[in-house]
């Protein structure tokens, strides 16, 4: 009997959908530490950089649903193509320009951003077309997230790489460039031209509340287990849906310690003289993360996605912990980078499990951007909240950061709560 992660290997294009997909992603990978280092290296402070990097991740997190949004109308192909080639030629002009004038270096940030083609919610919206329900959909999220963790790994690598060939300024021209191709390539691929607008969901019945049980829609409202439906010609909107802003919430504070983390490495950097130790430690959290993907993927939890998720949000929440210790030497932090990694597979994969069941089909993809821009702005915030605090140069900077970030994401994570998302039994 095949499994199902050998089902989803052998469906025709999912492999090549998957890698372009992640070539065409590996500026979102690069951005953080390539923008950071932009800077610095030309001579700016770690506030310019942190608000650089910032405002590059919270456009493209504004840009990424509406975007998606036009493509759940029109298509992927085209809305794909214009987006990759204008975000492509704002990074060449971030280059260009992020040192001698930061003000328009800091517009063509947010322009990257905006633009940054929409190709991880396409490819979560064409899983299901390409593989149904069931066992074999959790195997190609699994699939998804932990060849992710993989682009997280290469993602800093090839940032370091890039600034030693190319010098800091050519690696940021060089991370656009790669953007451009993967998003062309995914784009031109007959199953993504074909992702024209979906069928909408049977009049009465909305997406999944609880594990493959459909239910009446509450027309109008934004009840828990509704699916509220507006806009033109009845397209879903799903920020009126409350569980679905829950989730939204909690994902958000999925991405605060991520974009900590960006901050605290490069700190670690700077006090311990050891340069390209921030690239080293983001990959070995991304491996970290690429083992508990392959783990899931071999082993999936038994649990309900929407039971399981607030758990694995305090499970991240522990594990990055370790990271706190600031005052240790480089292999102690670079072990606890993999350790920190772990969780976030395991808890992105229940999120999008249960978008994927609580939101109407015929507004799939923009549900999930809206996912992938929550935790780009909480990516975002820890970045640009680390960054103001690493300015001081405190003896306990790493410390304070990563402390204040556990703090948070823990918290939000009860948003999420079964019984807070009105799951049947609970």
């Amino acid at each position: 009997m095949s499994s199902p992660l050998g089902t989803v290997l052998r469906t025709r294009g999912t492999i090549y959908l998957l890698g372009t997909s992640l070539v065409g992603r590996l500026p979102t990978a690069m951005a953080a530490l390539a923008i950071v280092q932009l800077v610095r290296l030309q001579g700016g402070g770690y506030t310019l950089a942190g608000t650089m990097t910032a405002a590059y991740i919270v456009a493209g997190a504004f840009g990424q649903p509406l975007l998606s949004r036009r493509i759940d109308r029109v298509g992927q192909t085209l809305v794909l193509l214009i987006s990759a080639v204008v975000s492509a030629a704002a990074f060449v002009c971030l280059a260009l320009l992020a040192a001698p004038v930061p003000v328009l270096g800091l517009l063509c940030a947010v322009v990257a951003g905006v633009f940054t083609p929409p190709l991880e919610p396409s490819l979560r919206t064409l899983w299901p077309r390409m593989l149904g329900e069931g066992r074999t959909l959790k195997a190609a999220f699994s699939l998804d997230a932990g060849a992710q963790e993989i682009l997280f790994i290469v993602g800093p690598l090839l940032t370091v790489l890039g600034i030693a060939w190319f010098g800091s300024t050519g690696d940021v021209v060089f991370a656009g460039l790669l953007g451009l191709a993967g998003a062309v390539a995914f784009a031109v691929h007959p199953v993504s031209q074909g992702a024209g607008r979906p069928v909408a969901a049977p009049p009465g019945e909305a997406r999944l509340p609880e594990a493959g049980r459909p239910v009446a829609a509450e027309a109008g409202s934004g009840a828990s287990g509704g699916v509220a439906r507006g806009g033109a010609g009845g397209h879903p909107s799903p920020l009126r849906n409350r569980q679905f802003v829950r989730i939204l919430v909690f994902t958000f504070g999925v991405g605060i310690p991520v974009g900590v983390l960006t901050i605290a490495v490069t700190v670690f950097e700077d006090q311990h003289a050891a340069p390209g130790f921030a690239g080293w430690a983001l990959a070995a959290n991304a491996f970290g993360a690429l083992i508990g993907a392959t783990v899931l993927a071999v082993r999936p939890l038994r649990a309900a996605p929407q039971r399981a998720m607030w758990v694995c949000g305090l499970l991240l929440a522990a594990v990055y912990v370790p990271l706190a210790v600031g005052s240790a030497g480089a292999g102690y932090y670079l072990v606890a980078a993999v350790v920190s990694g772990l969780l976030l597979p395991p808890t992105l994969t229940q999120i999008f499990e249960t978008v994927e069941q609580v939101s109407a089909r015929s507004g799939l993809t923009e549900a999930n951007a809206w996912v992938v821009s929550a935790i780009n702005l909480g990516i975002a915030f820890g970045t640009l909240g680390a960054g103001a605090v690493a300015n001081t140069h405190g003896t306990y900077t790493i410390t304070v950061v990563v402390g204040v970030a556990v703090l948070v994401t823990a918290g939000l994570a009860l948003l999420v709560r079964p019984r807070r998302l009105g799951v049947a039994g609970a």
